[in-house]
């Protein structure tokens, strides 16, 4: 009798145990192979936007694998998202990408791509995943915005990714952008800065200057140089009423420059302190107010790029250089700031937090 005991607890203790490795493995967030091996993911699932469309769901997601971000390519690329063409060979492993002028082949498991022809390194190589019973290709979402020119924004706080329709062929910054590009894929309010370290500040901003970089020539580190300085890391009393990251008065050079992206109405009237004469008074000033941060950070590039000093530029050869120390002196010689100072403390700001690493 005993042993019928010991023989129904052993079969108990048996189904007890599959039932515990089969909802472990329900609870596996997806499969991938990567070196050979399978591996369990079980890191977050991302979401995925295009163009400011939700395009992610509980079974298409984006996951974080040697710090990159991996996207599912036929879901978010060519059914959805910019619905670039495709062609895969599973006999060779390789998957072409094209999008407009732009041709893109990867190999299975191999970390570098080919961009018209050209070999490029992969930090993270293309690999297959299983998620939601489907077995999927997923690529590097970065280095694919990167060589696409589609902009890209990458949020870990909010654990996302954003991409946006390019707003130009063109695959370099444009020096003679006559039109701000309020297109950003941000509606990002100052409010939000409230709660924020100096590094999210940085990885929040950082990608809206990036694009804003491609579109106008301004550095995005001279941007985020200038926006930490003088909007006080985005919590000074007027930003916060206005999403104004650099005091852009009503009036600005006559307001006579082109590509402004404010919409020429909206202010806000703040108590400054001004120095005339050697004395120092207080006024009552107006300051432009704009929907959002991307739109404060349009205008004032739009502002550095076109404005000028009678017929000349005021900032001449601004968005012509890619080096932050010469678009300071252009900065400073053109009469934006008098303080002395001015240039040596952005950067050290570029240096401390290498903001260089968003002028790509």
């Amino acid at each position: 009798m005993s042993n019928v005991k010991k023989l129904k607890k052993m079969v108990i203790f048996v189904m007890a145990f599959v039932m515990i490795f089969s909802v472990c493995n329900v609870s596996a967030t997806a499969l991938y192979r990567r070196g050979g091996r399978n591996y369990v993911y079980r890191g977050s699932e991302y979401k995925v936007y295009y163009n400011n469309k939700k395009l992610s769901t509980s079974s298409r997601y984006a996951v974080m694998i040697n710090d990159n971000v991996m996207i599912p390519y036929k879901y978010f690329l060519v059914s959805r998202g910019p619905k670039m063409k495709s062609a895969y060979n599973k006999y060779t492993q390789t998957l072409t990408l094209e999008y407009k002028q732009t041709t893109v082949k990867f190999t299975l498991y191999n970390k570098y791509m080919y961009v018209n022809g050209k070999k490029e390194k992969l930090n993270t190589e293309p690999l297959t995943m299983r998620m939601g019973g489907t077995k999927l290709i997923v690529l590097p979402a970065k280095a694919l915005c990167r060589v696409f020119d589609i902009p890209y924004t990458y949020n870990r706080y909010a654990k996302s990714v954003s991409m946006t329709p390019p707003a130009t062929s063109a695959s370099k910054p444009v020096s003679n952008n006559n039109t701000a590009n309020t297109n950003v894929s941000s509606t990002l309010q100052a409010t939000a800065f409230n709660g924020m370290t100096t590094a999210q500040f940085i990885e929040t901003v950082g990608p809206i200057a990036q694009q804003d970089y491609r579109n106008t020539g301004v550095l995005a580190s001279v941007t985020l140089a200038q926006a930490i300085n003088e909007s006080g890391w985005g919590k000074s009393g007027l930003t916060q009423k206005s999403n104004n990251m650099f005091g852009m008065k009503t009036s600005l050079s006559g307001n006579t420059w082109a590509g402004s992206a404010w919409d020429g109405k909206s202010y806000v009237s703040v108590i400054t302190t001004e120095e005339y004469g050697g004395r120092k008074v207080k006024i009552t000033a107006t300051f432009r107010k704009y929907k959002n941060v991307a739109q404060s950070i349009a205008d004032h590039s739009a502002y550095l790029a076109n404005a000028k000093n009678g017929s000349a530029k005021r900032y001449a050869g601004l968005t012509t250089t890619k080096s932050y120390s010469q678009q300071l002196k252009i900065l400073q010689k053109g009469g934006y700031c008098t303080w002395s100072g001015y240039v040596s403390e952005l950067t050290t700001l570029i240096k401390k937090y290498n903001l260089t690493r968003f002028d790509k």
